[in-house]
């Protein structure tokens, strides 16, 4: 809930600021913050109610954006997709009339949307609970079918907003996301081929989107945080990490390749992994291990053959949230983002440097002639 607690600030601070009425302005800010303390004593209902009581009684905006996002992580969290596919539907309704605004509320709906599906289908994988097997009880299977009607409207929605050329970028973004989680979903191998194919097909939108996207040879020089050498190419920049301006001078950027690649059955981006550890000296009992090896090796942005440069947004922006965050990742023996443990920095910033670290590509490393999984961590700096 920290995104949330940062939103939720940013939100209440600008009402308060905004309105002559002060007293009015503080008593909506206490009643967000005790929605805010029930949900996080897992009083969810009493926190949608209070949170529903807010937007139907306030004209202000951003009050209700901020309760919009945290009724969009409750309702999740509690299995009510009726009410969280609501809340997409009504913002996405409204982007032809309110436009610019309306579309940076609903992507912020939907990035919660997609967060509040991955933290459901770990839970249970916690539980040890394969969400494809088909012989679960009548229960869970209602659960999950929900869950993918949400996903596939999601996908859906997305689509519509990819024809709208100046936010494509962040349409097939949010694709490849939802996809990959439904992808995971798949009910049967004739299911998971159609998901795969999707998710193919957006992966090949969001290459030939150039925007925000740029290859290491039209990146701006970067300042150094780090002491490691610069990877070839010879002309990667030798600073360590990736710096986001606002309204920043377009970089020259070059279309990477599209991918063919057929995506894993369980998405890169799921959270499940554990924080990353140093590699075990073997399997128990002297057996032999086919899971290879895992090598930290530290800051990672040196060794990027691809970065993609993070959207700031808008909330931190009017907060004038700025600062370095730094997001731990897993790559796998092709050098690819499989996942992401945690990241450390600004809360209103997190999301958005996670969001391009999952699309970063690096060289592949080897140890004694074998390929190796990498664990390491890459730097963003936003600055206003």
């Amino acid at each position: 809930l920290v995104l949330v607690f940062a939103s939720f600030l940013v939100g209440a601070t600008a009402y308060a600021q905004s309105t002559p009425e002060s007293q009015k302005a503080d008593a909506v800010q206490m009643r967000i913050e005790r929605a805010r303390a029930l949900a996080a004593a897992h009083q969810l209902e009493s926190a949608v109610n209070e949170l529903e009581s807010i937007r139907t009684t306030t004209h202000d905006d951003v009050v209700r954006n901020v309760t919009s996002v945290m009724l969009m992580s409750i309702c999740l969290e509690e299995g009510n997709y009726a009410r969280a596919g609501a809340l997409l539907e009504e913002t996405f309704s409204a982007r032809s009339t309110q436009k610019d605004a309306s579309i940076r509320t609903y992507f912020a709906l939907a990035g919660q949307a997609v967060n509040g599906a991955r933290s459901h289908i770990a839970r249970y994988r916690s539980f040890g609970i394969n969400v494809t097997d088909a012989g679960l009880p009548a229960e869970a299977l209602g659960d999950l079918d929900r869950l993918r009607v949400l996903l596939e409207r999601l996908i859906a929605q997305a689509k519509e907003i990819a024809r709208d050329e100046p936010r494509a970028y962040e349409s097939f973004a949010l694709l490849e996301d939802v996809l990959g989680i439904r992808l995971s979903l798949a009910r049967n191998d004739e299911d998971r081929t159609r998901w795969e194919a999707e998710y193919a097909g957006a992966r090949r939108g969001l290459a030939s989107s150039e925007t925000q996207v740029a290859s290491l040879g039209g990146m701006p020089n970067l300042t150094s945080t780090e002491n490691e050498p610069p990877a070839t190419p010879a002309s990667v920049a030798s600073g360590q990490s990736s710096s986001v301006r606002q309204n920043p001078a377009p970089p020259k950027v070059s279309k990477p390749e599209p991918s063919s690649e057929t995506p894993p059955s369980v998405p890169s981006n799921d959270r499940t992994a554990k924080e990353p550890a140093a590699p075990p000296s073997g399997p128990p009992n002297g057996a032999k291990s086919n899971e290879p090896p895992l090598l930290d090796t530290g800051s990672l942005n040196a060794r990027a053959l691809k970065r993609v440069l993070p959207s700031y947004p808008q909330m931190a922006k009017a907060a004038a949230a700025q600062g370095r965050v730094r997001v731990y990742v897993t790559l796998d023996e092709t050098g690819r983002v499989i996942d992401i443990s945690r990241s450390e920095g600004p809360g209103l910033l997190k999301a958005a440097a996670e969001n391009a670290a999952r699309r970063w590509v690096f060289s592949a490393t080897e140890v004694d002639g074998k390929s190796v999984r990498v664990v390491g961590y890459i730097d963003f700096n936003f600055t206003l």
